[in-house]
C-alpha cells in the first residue's frame, strides 16, 4: 500500500478541505511524518490521525484543544504517540480521553462517552485509498517505482509500484526489467531471472534485458547460457560495450580462448579509453602469448 500522500491526496481520500489540513499542520495537530524527495508528506498512520481528528471535530472538540492534549500527553508520557492514532478515543464532554493500558488518561466523570473505533477508521481509510490508487495508469505506477528503486529502504514500495504497472499492462517490458533489477540487487537471482525473461517476452529486441539475464545466469552458474545472452544482447545492440566485455570474460570461463581474444578486441574498439580498457589490453596480451605457441605446433 502507498505510504506517501500529499496534502491534496489526503484531502481527496478523506474529504477534508486542504485549508483545514494546512491549519492542523500549522498548529501542530497532525503534521506529515514521512519524507519523500526532500518534501514532507502524510503516511497511512497520519491519515488515521486526520480521520480521527475529523470525527472529534464533529463531536464538538476544537483543533487547539486536541493539539494541547497531544502536547500534554507527550510531556507526561515521553515517547507517547499522537493520541489520535490510539486504538480507542473517547469524547468526554469537551475533552478527548484515551484508553491506555488498563485505564484512561485524564478521565472525567458524569458525562456521556462517545467511542471511536479506529479499526473501523483504518478499514475506511484503506477503502478510500483503493479508488484513489486505481486511477493511476501503468505508466504512472512505473514512474512511482522509479522514485523508490534507488534505495534499499524503499525497495518494497518500488516492487509494489512495478507490480501494479504490469498488472495494468502485462506487456510492460521495462517494468519487468526494473523488477528484475531490484531482485538482482537483493541477490534473489531466481526471481530476477523470471522477470528478465518476462521482459524479453514483452520485447524480444530488449538488449538490456538479455544483458541483465546473462549476468543473472552467470550468478546461477549457468555460464554457457549467460554467454548466449550476452551474444544475443550484442545482436540487438552491437555497440553495447558492457555486453562485449562480459562476453569476453565468459568465453574465458568456458576456455574459448580465441573467442575471448576476439571479444576483448571488440570491446576495446567500442571503449578504448574506458576504466576497463587497460585490463582488456592485458587480457589480449596474455591470451595472444598463450595462443602463439599453439599456432606454431
Amino acid at each position: 500500500m502507498l505510504n506517501y500522500f500529499s496534502t491534496r491526496d489526503a484531502s481527496n481520500i478523506l474529504g477534508i478541505k486542504t485549508g483545514r489540513l494546512r491549519y492542523w499542520k500549522r498548529i501542530g495537530l497532525v503534521t506529515p511524518s514521512n519524507l519523500r524527495k526532500g518534501r514532507r508528506c502524510y503516511g497511512f498512520q497520519d491519515l488515521i490521525c486526520l480521520k480521527t481528528a475529523q470525527g472529534l471535530v464533529t463531536q464538538g472538540l476544537q483543533a487547539t484543544q486536541m493539539r494541547n492534549g497531544v502536547e500534554s500527553l507527550k510531556r507526561k508520557f515521553p515517547g507517547f504517540d499522537n493520541y489520535l492514532a490510539n486504538k480507542r478515543v473517547y469524547v468526554f464532554g469537551s475533552h478527548a480521553i484515551i484508553r491506555h493500558k488498563d485505564g484512561f488518561i485524564e478521565p472525567q466523570s458524569g458525562q456521556l462517552l462517545f467511542e471511536f473505533d479506529l479499526d473501523d477508521f483504518a478499514e475506511e481509510v484503506e477503502h478510500r485509498i483503493k479508488p484513489f490508487e486505481s486511477k493511476k495508469t501503468a505508466e504512472g505506477w512505473f514512474q512511482e517505482g522509479l522514485r523508490y528503486d534507488s534505495s534499499k529502504e524503499t525497495y518494497p514500495f518500488a516492487l509494489e509500484a512495478y507490480q501494479k504497472a504490469v498488472e495494468l499492462d502485462p506487456n510492460f517490458g521495462d517494468a519487468y526489467l526494473n523488477l528484475g533489477n531490484i531482485y538482482y540487487r537483493q541477490e534473489l537471482f531466481v526471481d530476477a531471472e523470471r522477470c528478465y525473461r518476462l521482459a524479453i517476452t514483452c520485447d524480444p529486441d530488449h538488449a538490456k534485458a538479455y544483458y541483465n539475464l546473462g549476468n543473472t545466469l552467470d550468478e546461477l552458474h549457468c555460464t554457457q547460457e549467460a554467454g548466449d545472452c550476452f551474444q544475443k544482447s550484442l545482436e540487438k545492440d552491437p555497440n553495447f560495450s558492457d555486453a562485449q566485455y562480459n562476453l569476453a570474460a565468459t568465453c574465458e570461463k568456458l576456455t574459448l580462448w580465441d573467442a575471448a581474444c576476439t571479444h576483448w578486441k571488440s570491446y576495446l574498439n567500442l571503449d578504448p579509453v574506458g576504466k576497463h580498457a587497460d585490463f582488456a589490453r592485458k587480457r589480449i596480451k596474455l591470451l595472444q602469448s598463450n595462443l602463439e605457441p599453439r599456432s606454431q605446433k
